[in-house]
């Protein structure tokens, strides 16, 4: 990874910039990751998934507002789509821009509802092609490919995804051999954030449906995502 996460190495708190960046353009679009890397965030979190024939490309939602299965449409047909006006990202351009521009990119695996790796493998054999092993984080709710990927590709950092506050994180860390975990908002306490760091793995705030800056701060949280990374910089007396 080009960039440190922990606070205790990077003195500061980075962030990262939620879904391209949602709250100046449309989420996971062009003029969005523009933006979001013209604010200078740390990170560009961005959502892929799978069409049926096996392109990757940025999207949130697995089901398109007719309600059509994402995964269930060729590429032909999904890049034909527009939403806000804006087309569907393809994974490979957006691999190769981010390494022109020196950029970092958060990847968020939207495994759910296909065959088991089909999309970690694109994901994997497109940051082989591109060479940018070192732009990305992968991030995941599934903990079981998460592991997959660290133990095929220790060089990569990866990114658990979890709701709820746990009894032990120590051991949860120890099996999902994850760099990073993101925590839920209003439930974890200092304690739980100095036991993750015990086991030398970075703390992100990633759904925080407010602007609560000082919570991110008291609890010496190391990243932060937000929809907005000026305002965030700007809260966070970074700006």
């Amino acid at each position: 990874m080009k960039k440190d996460l922990l606070k205790s190495v990077t003195g500061r708190i980075l962030i990262e910039s939620h879904r391209g960046a949602e709250g100046l353009a449309p989420e996971n679009s062009w003029p969005g990751l523009k933006l979001g890397a013209k604010s200078g965030a740390d990170f560009l979190e961005v959502d892929v998934q799978l069409s049926q024939d096996g392109v990757a490309f940025l999207r949130h939602n697995y089901t398109l507002p007719d309600g059509r299965w994402c995964f269930n449409l060729p590429w032909e047909e999904l890049r034909e789509i527009r939403i806000q006006d804006e087309p569907f990202p393809r994974l490979d351009d957006v691999l190769v821009w981010a390494k022109d521009e020196d950029v970092c990119l958060s990847l968020d695996l939207k495994v759910g509802f296909i065959p088991e790796e089909s999309l970690t493998r694109e994901v994997l054999r497109l940051l082989e092609y591109t060479k940018t092993q070192e732009h990305v984080m992968l991030i995941s709710w599934d903990h079981v490919q998460l592991l997959q990927i660290k133990q095929t590709h220790p060089e990569l950092t990866t990114r658990a995804l979890m709701k709820g506050r746990l009894v032990e994180y120590a051991d949860f860390l120890k099996h999902t051999q994850a760099d990073a975990i993101s925590i839920s908002y209003g439930v974890t306490r200092a304690a739980d954030v100095e036991q993750i760091h015990r086991a030398g793995v970075a703390v992100i705030m990633a759904e925080m449906w407010q602007p609560d800056f000082e919570t991110v701060k008291n609890l010496g949280i190391d990243m932060v995502s937000w929809s907005d990374p000026n305002e965030a910089k700007r809260l966070l007396g970074q700006a």
